[in-house]
């Protein structure tokens, strides 16, 4: 039996994915100067509707699971292109166990979200390797609850607490060099037994889209709300505060500098960095709407493993469009985009790296 008049909160909320994709639509088109950027932007749109629709709709917070927020072309919201993003979605009702091999990865951190429907999402909780108890087999665990459990239910794994709004487990691995680093295994599953699937409900399901579209309007818009004014300032880079990138979007042991690019295409930018003391640290280009740059197949990213320094311990990194000039280490390929996002990660280290920028004519370039 079709129902035609049911259904009418979650009609409602598909009414508001259809029309935020419009209105995002709109934005690309007047936001975008060339065909490119208005390509990337609409292929963007795409990409970012799948992730939300994953996110948000393909749950359950009763059994819940890791999944990649990255795929191999998907690398939308300005990730680490050199990292992995693990997104579990959970219920600060219910209690987790959270387990498994911590690998040699340069950079391992679990960041528990909170929030509920349209509340703004905040870090209620984060748990570094630092923090993690590894046993001699590699392999960790800890426990999810508002409230301490019994010690046979931590079964002598530590205690996370968190709030009964939580919504998100949030999994950032940083990786400096994938030919000699082993990634993590990753497992959660609840500490009290699920029960059956429910059934979804006009309620249910209207959240979830309505969380849907607004979680597409916050990735697609990025480059209008994080640091803009770098826009009308290219070429140079500045600290950036977690207040600048979004609270619950950083963690505290994670620490940026940004900034755009501007080129013609026979211009470079000319980037030299103090390395930071640090365990990781990295440089990446993006495009306009805050997308990297194919770094599948395009050296558009770069860590401390893979750098050159030069004589004097500085590092040069080159920005341009081309892989060529083979005689330059360092070199990051625009990829024909004459204007980008530029931004340095580092860890654990909370002083900014000493960085000079300068933009030459591509055959000026010195190593």
């Amino acid at each position: 039996m079709i129902v035609n008049d049911g259904a009418k909160l979650s009609r409602e909320g598909w009414r508001l994915v259809r029309q935020m994709l419009d209105d995002l639509t709109a934005t690309i088109e007047e936001d975008a100067e060339t065909e490119l950027e208005l390509l990337e932007g609409m292929r963007v749109l795409a990409r970012i509707t799948a992730l939300c629709s994953e996110l948000s709709v393909d749950v359950d917070a009763e059994a819940p699971w890791f999944f990649s927020m990255n795929s191999e072309a998907r690398l939308v919201g300005g990730p680490n292109p050199d990292g992995d993003y693990f997104l579990a979605m959970i219920d600060g009702r219910r209690r987790y166990r959270v387990s498994g091999r911590r690998g040699t990865s340069a950079y391992l951190g679990f960041q528990v979200l909170a929030g509920v429907g349209l509340t703004p999402r905040r870090m209620a909780a984060y748990v570094s390797d630092s923090d993690l108890v590894v046993a001699d087999d590699g392999t960790f665990a800890f426990v999810l609850a508002t409230e301490e459990p019994t010690t046979e239910e931590r079964a002598g794994h530590p205690w996370v607490a968190m709030p009964e709004d939580a919504s998100a487990i949030v999994v950032r691995q940083y990786i400096a060099d994938r030919a000699v680093e082993m990634g993590a295994e990753l497992a959660i599953e609840p500490l009290d037994a699920p029960g059956s699937p429910p059934l979804p409900t006009d309620a249910g399901l209207a959240e979830q889209l309505t969380g849907m579209a607004w979680t597409m309007a916050k990735l697609a818009t990025l480059h209008r709300t994080i640091r803009p004014d770098l826009l009308d300032a290219p070429n140079q880079l500045v600290t950036a505060e977690a207040a600048d990138l979004g609270s619950a979007d950083t963690t505290p042991d994670n620490l940026y500098m940004i900034g755009t690019f501007r080129l013609e295409p026979d211009e470079a930018l000319v980037i030299d960095l103090v390395p930071p003391a640090t365990r990781y640290w990295s440089v990446t280009l993006e495009n306009i709407w805050h997308e990297c740059i194919d770094p599948r197949r395009r050296s558009s990213s770069i860590t401390n493993a893979r750098a050159v320094p030069r004589s004097d311990g500085t590092v040069r990194i080159v920005v341009a469009d081309g892989e060529g000039d083979g005689e330059l280490d360092n070199r990051l390929d625009t990829g024909g985009r004459h204007r980008g996002f530029v931004v340095v990660r580092w860890l654990d280290n909370p002083d900014p790296p000493p960085v000079t920028t300068r933009v030459v004519p591509r055959a000026a370039v010195e190593p």
